[in-house]
């Protein structure tokens, strides 16, 4: 299977070129060279919007790849979309993560409107959401984020992306985040809207925008958004503020951004998400209606976050460019901690001798939780161009620069209140003997007091040969990461040099055959030896090959790549007897060595079509994964082999939007998800059920005089599915949320 896995991509990129070479006709060179010239240049402007066109405006060309600047992303050398803010704001998801994950097969989303925990998964590794970028200074979206006001674009790198990016003080595999602000336009900016939610939920929004200036220069924007009332979803409740300020000036050779962004939601009764399933004797039971709550409404929490940032644009010399910029995020998770956990073998904490089965869930106590998140992000990146003889060079230097403090603060003491429940009772019924005993004190100094500075220099070159049909890129990233626990007192510090290689063959403007290897990095852990000496290990390195392909038919476009992702394993430090690293601390090992690892391997295809005069605009995605395990210490500390737990082996996603033609302005719309199977555990004894989701709606514009009226409608999980949205945590922990039922949303905006 391996074998074949590797060499699928390398026959569809030769049918790929085949099928080119054919549609280019033989022109005699001399007798129509000027024709073959002109065709040549139309084809080539086609194809440097191949997304924004086949996606009608969904999909944004341009991309910034960090050190590497901004590129087309038809031609990149990796693997990167970028939703512009039309189809984030057509698709209405009540947070940024959802409104991704409708949209790409090789990601989903944890937590969203389901869950107050929020961030992605690429390739079936996590992305927290504290770990997006905004316009491209590390962490300024905020911890736990969920807004969307301010989102002028979201793009998405798939796969390794520290020596392009940088690497995250926290550390993260697999994949970016980076969100492009708002900017006026220059006719100017003004909409406001209402919308409606179920179960009662209203909805406000304002986007208000002007440019300024003989050229206009200088922009203001200000977006806003208030939600409130209760979800589908019973005891669940939130009340969400959102408000965007951008400013900025756009001169012939500086262009300069200030940004400052505020977001605050408060929510009751919505962290439910049931802990170590992988613990569990038996299947997890089925996922019960949407509509139920797995803990009470008296369960709250808030997230608020605060961003200021300033970048720019110099445009120094004729051939190179400096930017940069800086910027401050304060972000604050806190209210009631609760973990539900599955019955069965050491599944839950304090459990009792009737609590042993995967039918049945321990709530567990309730204790208050206060989580700080304070980041500096800064960067300061050159770029340029030259050529040496018939070699074209862009070279670019950067330095980043982010340092975070954590800190997070317990309540006193947990409350004594708990309940078991079994799942063909009546929970809710069940859950109004849990009552809400926590003490409202805090505990006198902070669980977790953390520093983390991270220090990185990036250089590269990426090389055009023959009329830059082949292009190779060259470069790697050095970074420094210091970590402070100020709580034990403990410091740390490590270096490491991660190269970069990539290369793309464009052997015409609407074919590109591209291939990289990239690492991510992640923090070691502190240790200190018997001798009281401390040291910090160095980052921990995941590895990936990607090969892949791109082509423009003309009214639709096509990609196919193939990659693998290599994570090691770590020893936690369980010294518990029995346990595979007490005989390997033993043997002479320690806590935080590199044991086994966790491989990532799998196949992405979509297809983007603007068909029947660009009134039909179909499109799929699939992923094939396999996740693998090997000699890897599991959440026990014991050594492990088989699949990693809760990566679906398949995901499908497939949507359409249609202009009708009885019915002038209006564009009905359809999106279907598919969600394979997954495992609870690593060795395939239980799995998460696969399951399928269906939305649809339609969206009426008008002119009223001079305005133009907007007037969208959905109706998500058409079939009120019930199931289980799986989730993975360290090693080889699973945890699933119950999945939301079907919800309607109703909006009007006008544009005046």
């Amino acid at each position: 299977m391996n074998s074949k896995l590797a060499l699928m991509p390398l026959l569809i990129m030769s049918a790929f070129s085949y099928a080119a070479d054919e549609a280019t006709p033989e022109t005699p060179v001399q007798q129509q060279l000027q024709e073959v010239n002109v065709r040549a240049d139309a084809k080539r402007v086609k194809a440097a919007r191949s997304y924004s066109i086949a996606s009608d405006g969904d999909l944004r060309d341009r991309v910034n790849l960090g050190v590497l600047g901004k590129a087309n992303a038809f031609t990149a050398p990796i693997t990167v979309v970028n939703y512009d803010e039309q189809a984030l704001n057509n698709t209405e998801a009540r947070t940024l993560v959802d409104a991704v994950a409708k949209k790409d097969a090789s990601v989903w989303q944890f937590g969203g409107e389901s869950n107050t925990l929020t961030g992605l998964y690429f390739r079936g590794y996590q992305l927290d959401s504290r770990q997006f970028s905004v316009n491209g200074l590390a962490g300024m979206y905020g911890t736990q984020g969920t807004a969307s006001v301010h989102v002028g674009s979201a793009q998405l790198i798939k796969g390794a992306s520290t020596t392009v990016n940088g690497m995250d003080p926290e550390g993260a595999v697999s994949g970016s985040v980076n969100i492009e602000t708002k900017k006026a336009a220059d006719e100017g900016n003004r909409k406001i809207g209402l919308g409606w939610f179920s179960n009662n939920r209203a909805q406000g929004t304002f986007d208000l925008g002007q440019r300024f200036g003989e050229n206009k220069e200088f922009g203001v924007r200000a977006n806003g958004k208030l939600r409130h009332g209760d979800t589908p979803r019973h005891g669940y409740s939130e009340d969400n503020k959102e408000f965007a300020l951008n400013a900025d000036y756009r001169g012939e050779k500086l262009r300069v951004a200030f940004d400052s962004i505020y977001a605050k939601r408060k929510t009751n009764g919505g962290r439910a998400r049931m802990q170590d399933i992988q613990n569990a004797n038996g299947r997890l039971f089925d996922a019960p209606d949407g509509k139920v709550n797995l803990l009470p409404s008296w369960n709250w929490q808030n997230t608020v976050g605060r961003t200021n940032m300033l970048t720019f644009e110099w445009d120094a010399f004729e051939n190179a460019q400096i930017t940069g910029g800086i910027g401050y995020n304060k972000a604050r998770y806190y209210g009631t901690l609760i973990s539900p956990t599955i019955c069965g073998k050491d599944g839950a904490s304090s459990q009792t001798a009737t609590c042993s089965s995967a039918s049945q869930y321990h709530t567990g106590t309730a204790r208050l939780t206060d989580q700080y998140f304070r980041t500096l992000s800064m960067n300061l990146t050159a770029r340029g161009e030259f050529e040496t003889g018939p070699v074209t060079h862009n070279w670019s230097t950067a330095f980043d620069r982010i340092i975070r403090q954590r800190a997070t603060i317990n309540g006193s003491a947990a409350g004594k209140s708990k309940v078991e429940v079994k799942a063909n009772e009546n929970i809710e019924s069940k859950l109004a003997s849990f009552k809400a005993d926590y003490p409202n004190s805090w505990a006198n100094s902070a669980n977790l007091d953390a520093n983390i500075k991270v220090n990185s220099l990036a250089l590269s070159d990426t090389l055009g040969f023959v009329d830059n049909k082949y292009r190779l890129t060259l470069g790697g990233r050095f970074q420094a990461v210091e970590y402070t626990n100020k709580k034990e007192g403990k410091s740390g510090d490590a270096k490491r040099f991660s190269p970069m290689l990539m290369a793309a063959w464009v052997p015409q403007p609407d074919l590109v055959v591209y291939g990289n290897y990239m690492e991510d990095l992640e923090p070691a852990d502190i240790k200190t030896d018997d001798d009281g000496n401390t040291t910090m290990s160095k980052p921990r390195v995941s590895r990936q090959f990607e090969v892949g392909v791109r082509k423009n038919w003309g009214d639709f476009v096509t990609t196919l790549n193939a990659f693998q992702i290599k994570r090691p394993g770590y020893w936690r430090g369980n010294t518990k007897k029995g346990t595979d690293f007490a005989a390997y601390k033993a043997a002479g090992g320690a806590a935080g060595d590199k044991q086994g690892f966790e491989r990532n391997r799998g196949i992405e295809f979509n297809t983007y079509a603007n068909l029947l005069n660009k009134t039909l605009r179909p499109s799929f995605g699939l992923m094939y994964l396999q996740s693998t395990v090997k000699n890897y210490p599991n959440a026990a500390d014991n050594l492990v082999n088989g699949v990693q737990v809760a990566n679906p082996r398949v995901i499908a996603k497939a949507g359409v939007e249609w202009d009708t033609p009885f019915a002038k302005g209006l564009t009905l719309n359809g999106n279907v998800s598919y969600f394979g199977k997954s495992y609870q555990d690593t060795q395939k004894q239980y799995a998460f059920p696969s399951y399928t989701l269906v939305d649809v709606g339609a969206r009426y514009k008008t002119k009223l005089g001079k305005n133009t009226l907007t007037v969208s409608s959905s109706v998500e999980n058409l079939f009120n599915k019930n199931y289980w949205q799986v989730q993975r945590g360290q090693y080889d922990r699973s945890f699933a949320v119950v999945g939301m039922p079907r919800t309607y949303w109703l909006k009007a905006e006008l544009d005046f």
